[in-house]
């Protein structure tokens, strides 16, 4: 039989149990609403309004992605239709580009020397700048007009010190995909209408201007037998005023120069062409200069001070709280699974004053190993990171329940019928196969990834062993038990290590 044939017959429009990584199963990503999750998700989504800190530890296949992606969408769907009281989004999974950006802001070739430098305050910085891009992308789009006017009119009526801050973050935070052209922050500038109105060009025009006008009024004192006075005073005035213009040009340019160049060295996450930063400086006023050279070598209080900042930016656009969703962790080039490598690459943010900032919620689905290793560790490390007030999820387990209904809910939204007509999953086997089998076999998986293959093999399994002419659509207990004996056995060697 042709597992195309089993499909029509059960009018599955598509496979429910061919994925095992979670971004790129179809299922999720058109069904998402009402589907079944783990009975630990509602606290580890808590409240969006008081978001909580949730660290979470599981096997690999136990669905953190997959959680992940649930919380993405339930936050979505809180926030639509609401004009305040939102909770902000940041999804801290990739951290590919923060390795890379740290490794060149490092110069250095050595894996092991990358993720031995990198610290909390680089954590910060990399978060910050997601928000802080994602915020000025959407403050500029262009594609939806009506939110674009919103937005505009409610930075219009925020407070001088907001659009200071923003204007701020921008510069030391704003990392757009395709690079920062010029025009994304003069237009950043001019809608907050907070700009110094004296920039590099306008400052070294004047200077230009002064000098040629003492020249000038030199000239005339110099060749003319009896000069008038205006030529003296155009000489004196010009060659005075260009001199000052001029030193304050110079001492501008050095110190911008040199404040551009720390700030560059300091966020290094962060990329810029060299020389921005600095550029960049002479179109803030003195107040938005001075916060943002206030940021010192590793300093991580800045940072909490600078997500407050932000925090006090978006509560104008309807948000009062923040979640980072932090996942992944094992899958960057230079960690490559290797748990000690995780290790330093995580830990880091276990710090309890990092993780109880007020109103933002850090939500940390970690491997397994995570938890062995920081088992291990002595009593100041857990002081510091104060577990007993992060919530705590370890380890993330199913039960054979809980992945029947996943496997159920799955198998009837595959079904074109429709879900209110749809057939339960136990219909697919002989009717000698009822839930609390299904159920047992399951219970041996332990976990969504190891289920899904189940249930994907004894399909395969009956096509191969049945002929398309006998019309034989439901599995029997025999298909059943020879491939949960097969998967059951793979689970246990992988637990041991064996494969």
């Amino acid at each position: 039989m042709d597992l195309q044939q089993l499909f029509d017959h059960w009018k599955l429009d598509e496979h429910p149990f061919q994925a095992e990584e979670a971004r790129n199963d179809a299922v999720y990503k058109r069904k998402m609403e009402g589907a079944i999750t783990h009975p630990d998700f509602l606290k580890i989504y808590g409240d969006p309004a008081n978001p909580s800190t949730t660290i979470v530890f599981g096997e690999k296949g136990t669905g953190k992605t997959a959680m992940r992606l649930m919380i993405q969408q339930r936050l979505s769907e809180y926030n639509e239709g609401r004009e305040s009281g939102k909770s902000w989004l940041v999804c801290y999974d990739d951290l590919n580009p923060v390795l890379d950006r740290l490794a060149s802001s490092l110069k250095s070739e050595s894996d092991e020397k990358t993720l031995d430098a990198i610290r909390l305050s680089d954590h910060q910085d990399a978060m910050l700048s997601l928000a802080v891009t994602e915020l000025i992308d959407g403050l500029l789009s262009s594609d939806d007009k009506a939110k674009a006017k919103r937005q505009a009119k409610a930075m219009k009526k925020m407070s001088r010190q907001r659009r200071v801050d923003l204007g701020v973050l921008a510069l030391l935070y704003d990392q757009p995909r395709h690079g920062r052209p010029p025009e994304r922050w003069n237009r950043l500038l001019r809608l907050l209408r907070n700009g110094s109105g004296w920039d590099r060009g306008s400052h070294g025009f004047l200077t230009l201007l002064a000098l040629a006008t003492g020249l000038v009024g030199g000239a005339g004192w110099y060749f003319f037998e009896s000069p008038d006075w205006k030529w003296i005073v155009a000489a004196i005035a010009g060659g005075v005023f260009g001199a000052l213009l001029g030193y304050g040009w110079l001492k501008r340019s050095w110190r911008n120069g040199r404040n551009g160049k720390q700030l560059e060295r300091e966020i290094r996450v962060v990329s810029r062409e060299a020389g921005t930063v600095g550029h960049q400086l002479w179109d803030l006023d003195e107040e938005s200069v001075a916060l943002a050279t206030s940021t010192k070598k590793a300093d991580q209080d800045s940072r909490y001070d600078f997500a407050q900042r932000f925090m006090g930016v978006i509560s104008e656009l309807g948000y009062s709280s923040l979640v980072v969703l932090v996942d992944r962790v094992d899958e960057p080039v230079l960690v490559n699974g290797n748990a000690k490598r995780i290790k330093k690459l995580v830990w880091p943010m276990l710090n309890n004053k990092f993780l109880q900032q007020e109103n933002i919620g850090v939500k940390m689905l970690l491997p397994i190993e995570m938890s062995q290793m920081l088992m291990a560790e002595d009593s100041e490390f857990k002081r510091q990171a104060r577990l007993d007030k992060q919530n705590l999820v370890n380890p993330l387990k199913w039960t054979g329940t809980s992945l029947y209904d996943l496997c159920d809910w799955r198998f009837r939204n595959c079904q074109t019928t429709g879900i209110e007509s749809a057939l339960p999953l136990e219909e697919l086997f002989d009717e000698d196969v009822d839930s609390e089998d299904l159920i047992d076999a399951l219970d041996q998986m332990h976990q969504p990834r190891d289920a899904f293959k189940l249930l994907y093999a004894v399909m395969l399994e009956h096509c191969r062993n049945t002929p398309g002419s006998s019309q034989q659509y439901r599995i029997s207990r025999v298909t059943l038990d020879t491939v949960r004996r097969e998967q059951s056995q793979r689970v246990v060697d992988l637990y041991r290590g064996m494969s």
